[in-house]
């Protein structure tokens, strides 16, 4: 319902690039802004469990935006007719944005020694190979697009990726509720409770993103 309600707002063709460059600069915005606001929180929490609290919101709030942009944006576009390649791509491009975010939030975080946590090289290099892998998928499904053309194997192939994100996203986002992983910021002998914060919420951003574009983008060629 929300998806159909997005996909028939803002819809014009003659606006559509408009409203991409719109859509890149409130991306950029959001996450400049976040990550310097979910650093300072994170530097300030020793003694003060309520700056905490704040890291959460922030990083809650961040991914939430980051899902109505995306899904947004990629609404419109299915509206407007635009090819599954088109749709791909954007789709794509919007899930490795939210990778990314995540892999330079917790950089910034542990890098600076803000905090300290052994384990967050590891984290920042899966965070930033996921990032890349979908930012290089949308380069080529938007290059497909620019050639009026659709590559039916590559389209699949970020269908089945799709759907597998979407599955672990929703494991990982579970593990963590069971496994006691979002109550860690309340116990100031844990340092790893941002990037906790961090992969949750954008999980929750990436199933979202995921979702909606596996329900907007037709798995197959509609026949004309």
């Amino acid at each position: 319902m929300i998806v159909h309600q997005l996909a028939v707002t803002g819809i014009g063709a003659g606006d559509r690039n408009e409203t991409g460059h719109i859509t890149m600069v409130a991306w950029i915005l959001a996450i400049g802004v976040s990550v310097a606001a979910l650093v300072i929180s994170a530097a300030a929490r020793p003694g003060n469990v309520n700056m905490a609290y704040a890291h959460l919101l922030i990083a809650a709030g961040t991914n939430i935006l980051f899902a109505l942009l995306a899904i947004r944006e990629l609404a419109a576009s299915a509206a407007a007719g635009d090819s599954r390649d088109a749709l791909a791509a954007k789709s794509a491009r919007a899930m490795g944005l939210v990778w990314t975010w995540a892999g330079l939030v917790i950089f910034v975080t542990y890098a600076t020694g803000v905090l300290a946590w052994k384990e967050w090289p590891a984290h920042v290099v899966g965070l930033a190979v996921a990032g890349g892998v979908c930012l290089a998928i949308a380069n080529i499904l938007m290059k497909q697009t620019d050639a009026d053309g659709n590559d039916e194997t590559m389209l699949s192939m970020a269908r089945f990726g799709t759907i597998a994100q979407l599955v672990g996203m929703v494991l990982l986002m579970l593990g963590f509720l069971v496994d006691g992983q979002m109550k860690r910021f309340l116990v100031e002998r844990f340092t790893d409770w941002p990037a906790k914060n961090v992969m949750f919420f954008g999980a929750m951003a990436l199933a979202a993103i995921s979702g909606a574009a596996l329900k907007l983008i037709p798995a197959r060629r509609i026949a004309s």
